[in-house]
């Protein structure tokens, strides 16, 4: 589905990332693994080599970092010649204190923390990308966001401000480069289960987020994965600018 396309995951060497990651180069991409773990990445790029004969690499990017997104595409750029995908990953580490926080109790640091990473950080890769996409006219471009910046919730506040900032930034990006055949989407997940979210909670909550989708269940990281591959193909190439929720059906619109 992918074959000879050049794929950017920022995010990659864990969890969701890894796993679209890990879609693309079996289905023919050669992958750009962006993250601040670099061994870790590099450790991947090597068993994707291997596995699906691709010429992937890793990259240490801090999306926080002004700088690093412009050095993310130069590097592409400079081993491949051309980006085709661009999906952004990369989200700031959920803390419970700051996941528990009351609305009102956020300081403009905290939130200002999160947007760094989760916002600021996938439109630094965007405007960084866009160009080159330009160029070529062609492209997609896929960004994480989350069923509360669709439908709201009683924590998070930071992450739900930080993720509703995500769906408009993709719509605009729809809009105004979509004369360019760049496409641009949003996942917003629901209950994925991934270390960061799923281990550190108790019987009781997992059971409790269990029942919150019809379907009965968390989501896996390869189900993301497969929705992401999907997009970043031509089976997706009239599609632009949507939101795609992925959550068992707990948020229907």
């Amino acid at each position: 589905m992918l074959r000879g396309k050049v794929a950017i995951v920022t995010g990659a060497s864990s969890g969701i990332g890894q796993a679209i990651a890990d879609i693309y180069s079996k289905n023919g991409a050669d992958v750009v693994l962006a993250a601040r773990s670099i061994e870790i990445s590099r450790s991947i790029a090597k068993r994707l080599r291997r596995r699906d004969h691709t010429d992937p690499v890793a990259l240490e990017i801090d999306v926080e970092k002004e700088g690093d997104p412009q050095l993310l595409l130069k590097e592409t750029i400079k081993r491949y010649g051309k980006v085709d995908i661009l999906t952004n990953v990369a989200g700031f580490a959920m803390k419970d204190a700051l996941w528990n926080k009351a609305f009102h109790s956020v300081s403009d640091e905290e939130l200002l923390k999160v947007l760094n990473v989760d916002l600021l950080g996938a439109f630094r890769c965007c405007k960084a990308a866009i160009p080159h996409m330009k160029a070529r006219s062609s492209g997609v471009i896929i960004c994480i966001s989350s069923t509360p910046a669709i439908a709201g919730y009683d924590k998070g506040a930071p992450y739900t401000i930080a993720k509703a900032g995500i769906l408009g930034m993709v719509k605009h990006i729809a809009y105004e480069y979509g004369q360019f055949n760049i496409r641009a989407y949003a996942l917003a997940l629901g209950n994925i289960k991934t270390p960061k979210t799923f281990d550190h909670l108790t019987k009781e909550q997992k059971l409790k987020l269990t029942k919150e989708a019809p379907l009965r269940r968390w989501g896996s990281p390869e189900e993301v994965a497969g929705t992401a591959l999907i997009l970043a193909s031509e089976h997706a190439s009239f599609v632009t600018g949507q939101t795609i929720v992925v959550d068992g059906g707990t948020v229907m619109r």
